[in-house]
């Protein structure tokens, strides 16, 4: 049977009140770290989308002769087995 996690919500919920006191230090609002969160995702997201749209067709090309010996030698391998 599995063991259910335990969670320490008091120890979560003192935390969350301890950065949330860090943050209020540095006048930081929840409307601040709301929209500093969702442009630092959407910078992310485009960062990646970027990466993904110069690195992608080298990985299309090298897809076209990695996947097909890959294939070639699990078959072998499992013909080999049997």
């Amino acid at each position: 049977m599995a063991s259910t996690p335990r969670i320490p919500v008091l120890k979560l919920v003192i935390w969350c009140l301890v950065i949330g006191l860090l943050l209020s230090f540095f006048n930081a609002t929840p409307e601040g770290v709301y929209a500093w969160a969702g442009e630092t995702g959407k910078a992310v997201f485009e960062w990646f989308w970027e990466f993904g749209q110069n690195i992608g067709p080298y990985v299309l090309m090298g897809a076209m002769l990695v996947l097909p010996i890959w294939g070639i030698s699990y078959l072998w391998k499992w013909f080999k087995a049997r």
